[in-house]
């Protein structure tokens, strides 16, 4: 089902690309070159008849686009899926915090030295 929405998605991509380009612009854009200043086309749909076509299908073309994009954004990731790659999950994973450096008292005292396990702590010295 994903492929053919893919493909569905990647045909209206194109077409509306190419039927935008074809709509006649101040300059006459690409339409002139087709005969849209004048030649068959303007004979079959009339003066007005090829520019409100091609609007009409730019319309329904992006309709087309929007809808088949979120098809795909539907069926891309299952909700509830928690076996999903994410690229900011495993950012985060790896630029983890570490532990801050410790850092020396300031003033006049200083910090005892950790005693091993298993030995008592010995009293400072003049008490």
């Amino acid at each position: 089902m994903y492929t053919i929405i893919l493909i569905l998605h990647i045909l209206v991509s194109v077409v509306l690309c190419v039927v935008v380009l074809l709509q006649s612009s101040k300059g006459s854009g690409l339409a002139g070159a087709f005969g849209g200043g004048g030649g068959l086309p303007q004979q079959i749909f009339g003066t007005r008849g090829m520019t409100t076509i091609l609007h009409k299908l730019t319309i329904y073309l992006a309709a087309g686009f929007f809808i088949t994009s979120a098809l795909l954004f539907g069926l891309s990731a299952p909700r509830g899926a928690t076996g999903g790659r994410s690229v900011v999950r495993e950012a985060a994973r790896g630029a983890a915090p570490q532990s801050p450096a410790p850092v020396a008292p300031t003033g006049g005292a200083t910090a005892p030295a950790e005693q091993p396990a298993g030995q008592p702590a010995e009293a400072p010295p003049g008490r």
